[in-house]
């Protein structure tokens, strides 16, 4: 009886052991998920103006598409820029090869909501870390050098509450020209305008001029880019 019982202590000793060891493992392997989660988060808007990650933007299967003229519309609702809604047409052209889906995609630091297309469906929106980016369905099958136009929105929320605000519009798709509109609340119009173009990590202050003009009954800012270049990042900044 008394082997018996050494024999069943050290089993339990063994099962215990055993057990120890794969929730430590299965701990350690969590933790390691977390922790590169964490680090991804935190340089993922680093990586996107780097050099090189342009550069594989600019070779991704959707870049067979291109815009004549791509015209973003950003509408400040309220005065505490608590909403607004992002709008962005486009005359597109079809590549070589024929498309039936493309991506859109919109960057806030805030919530972006009920995002909308124009034409087809969109399959699928994607969000992590402020980046949403939806799949456009087009319904069709497009040949090579289809002429299409589409627009596609989302509602932003929390976006834009301070009293110097901006806003970075990457140029995705070789587009001949691009025209960004800012439009404000009639009781709190802009105060003060620079815009920028960022490289890598730096931002450059651009010699360009924009004009301001009362567009749907509201104090609208307008920038107009000639031949952009792909993989740039625009940004118009503000005070209000």
């Amino acid at each position: 009886m008394g082997l018996f019982n050494e024999l069943m202590s050290r089993l339990v000793n063994r099962v215990a052991a055993i057990g120890a060891a794969a929730a430590s493992a299965a701990l350690l392997a969590y933790f390691r998920e977390q922790f590169a989660e964490g680090l991804k988060w935190l340089v993922s808007p680093i990586i996107r103006r780097l050099p090189w990650h342009r550069e594989a933007l600019a070779h991704s299967p959707q870049h067979g598409l291109s815009s004549n003229l791509t015209i973003a519309d950003l509408f400040l609702l309220t005065t505490d820029g608590k909403r607004a809604v992002y709008a962005k047409a486009g005359d597109y052209v079809v590549g070589s090869e024929p498309l039936s889906s493309y991506f859109e995609g919109v960057t806030t630091s805030g919530d972006a909501r009920n995002f909308a297309t124009e034409m087809g469906v969109i399959l699928e929106t994607k969000t992590e870390h402020g980046f949403h980016v939806s799949e456009i369905d087009l319904g069709a099958l497009l040949p090579a050098g289809t002429h299409f136009h589409n627009e596609y929105r989302a509602e932003l929320y929390d976006s834009f509450t301070s009293e110097e605000e901006h806003w970075t519009q990457e140029i995705a798709l070789p587009t001949k020209h691009f025209t960004l509109r800012v439009h404000f609340p009639k009781k709190r119009p802009p105060i003060l305008l620079r815009c920028k173009r960022l490289v890598g990590l730096a931002e450059y202050q651009m010699k360009t001029s924009v004009r301001t003009a009362t567009l749907f009954g509201r104090p609208s800012v307008m920038w107009e880019i000639k031949e952009p270049q792909l993989g740039e990042i625009y940004k118009l900044e503000w005070r209000w």
